[in-house]
């Protein structure tokens, strides 16, 4: 299993793996495309706080459009 696929430990890796996720895909993501990375899938309010969360700490943006984007 890569980085990707192994369950992460705590919210704080499972919000550094979606930015870094993010980082390298690029483009604009919303809660569902977000979640879309995580395994197992949780709960869209958890992916909705994440993004949240990282929003807040500046690692990422809202989009004209609503949706999220790496700020890197």
């Amino acid at each position: 299993m890569n980085d990707d696929q192994t369950p992460p430990a705590s919210a704080i890796e499972r919000r550094q793996r979606l930015l870094n996720i993010m980082m390298r895909e690029g483009g604009t993501w919303d809660w569902k495309r977000a979640r879309e990375t995580y395994l197992p899938r949780p709960d869209p309010r958890t992916v909705r706080r994440d993004l949240q969360l990282l929003c807040k700490a500046r690692q990422i943006f809202r989009a004209e459009n609503g949706e999220y984007q790496a700020a890197g």
